[in-house]
C-alpha cells in the first residue's frame, strides 16, 4: 500500500508523528526548537490528510515561486510557506520519487530552505511576527538536516509497513493451516491467536 493510503493506528495522529519526530531527531543527534518540531508535526499531519494542497507534483516549484514574488504581501506569505513546506516534504518522504525526476535533491532544499528564508523576512516585519519569524528561520537554516531528519520517519513508516504486511501474511498462512511452528512465531511477535487444536504444519 502507498504511503498515503497508510493506515496508522493511533487515537491521534499529531501524537503519532510527534513520537516520529522525536525519534528520529533524538537518532540523529539533532537540536530543534520545540516550536519547529511542533510546526514539523503539524506539517506532516496536514500532508496526509486527503486534499492537502499544494499536493506533491500538482505544480513546479519555481512556478509557485514565480507566483508568490507576483502577489501582495498576505498571498506571498501563502504561497511561499506553501513552497516551503511542499518542498520539505516531498524532499523528505518521496526521495525515490526525486531520485527519477528531471531535478535532484538540492533543488528542493534550495527552493525550500530560500521560501523559509524570505518569510521569515516577511513574516518578522508584522506585528507579533517574532515567534514565526525565529522558527522560519530555523526552518530555512536546518532544511537540509530536516529533509534528513524527515528521510528517517519515512524510512521507519516504510519499514513498519513491510513488518505489518509480512505478519498479515504469516497470520493468513496460519488461518489456513493451523502450523505450530507458525503459531510459534506469530505468538513471538506478540500476536494473540485464538485457542484452536494446531495442525501438524
Amino acid at each position: 500500500m502507498s504511503q498515503s493510503n497508510r493506515l496508522i493506528v493511533s487515537p491521534d495522529l499529531s501524537e503519532f508523528f510527534r513520537q516520529e519526530v522525536t525519534e528520529a531527531k533524538d537518532d540523529l543527534g539533532m537540536k530543534l526548537e520545540d516550536s519547529t518540531e511542533f510546526y514539523l508535526v503539524n506539517l506532516l499531519c496536514e500532508h496526509v490528510r486527503a486534499g492537502a494542497s499544494p499536493a506533491p507534483g500538482q505544480e513546479p516549484l519555481a512556478l509557485l515561486y514565480k507566483k508568490a514574488r507576483e502577489a501582495n504581501l498576505g498571498e506571498r506569505v501563502r504561497l511561499l510557506k506553501d513552497l516551503g513546506d511542499l518542498a520539505l516534504y516531498v524532499a523528505g518522504f518521496f526521495a525515490e520519487f526525486i531520485e527519477r525526476s528531471l531535478v535532484d535533491k538540492s533543488y528542493y532544499i534550495a527552493m525550500g530552505g530560500g521560501a523559509y528564508a524570505d518569510l521569515s523576512g516577511l513574516i518578522g516585519m508584522q506585528r507579533q511576527g517574532d515567534v514565526f519569524s525565529k522558527i522560519y528561520v530555523e526552518l530555512a537554516q536546518k532544511f537540509s538536516a530536516l529533509v534528513g531528519l524527515l528521510n528517517e520517519v519515512a524510512d521507519h513508516a516504510r519499514d513498519t509497513e513491510d513488518s505489518e504486511r509480512e505478519l498479515l501474511q504469516l497470520y493468513e498462512r496460519w488461518i489456513r493451516t493451523r502450523s505450530e511452528r507458525l503459531r510459534r512465531l506469530l505468538v513471538d511477535r506478540g500476536m494473540l491467536l485464538p485457542d484452536d487444536d494446531p495442525g501438524d504444519g
